[in-house]
């Protein structure tokens, strides 16, 4: 009976350790800027709308003023080929939060959607024409 309650504790034991790993959560690695977030800091409102276009929100907010971007993924990105058809994957996106103070870009915050996604590429894309020369 010993070396069989043994190898029952093992067992447990095993799997206890599988499920903690399984709840472990990994930080993601934060990074610095993006080459558009370099490009952006200081620039004038007339400057990035020259270059980015209309934001799909702009808002004022105690004291500051807040422009909005989205850029959804192209829907070809979106799924991929089976054999003869193909399957549906997660919709994503990304949103560039710019905030103003004193008429020039203080901040950029780039939001996944959905935000498990983790995908800003889209974000710099908004940008493209304001990074290059």
């Amino acid at each position: 009976m010993g070396y069989r309650t043994c190898r029952h504790a093992v067992w447990w034991c095993g799997l206890g350790l599988v499920v903690l790993t399984g709840c472990v959560e990994v930080t993601p690695e934060v990074s610095g800027p993006t080459p558009a977030q370099r490009a952006l800091l200081g620039m004038t409102k007339q400057a990035l709308l020259a270059c980015a276009g209309p934001p799909v929100v702009e808002r004022a907010k105690e004291g500051k003023t807040l422009f909005v971007y989205y850029r959804e993924a192209p829907q070809f990105e979106e799924s991929f080929g089976g054999s003869k058809s193909s399957f549906s994957m997660v919709r994503h996106g990304c949103r560039a939060v710019i905030t103003f103070e004193e008429d020039r870009v203080r901040d950029i915050r780039y939001e996944s959607e959905p935000s498990t996604y983790r995908d800003e590429d889209h974000c710099e894309e908004i940008f493209e024409a304001c990074v290059s020369p």
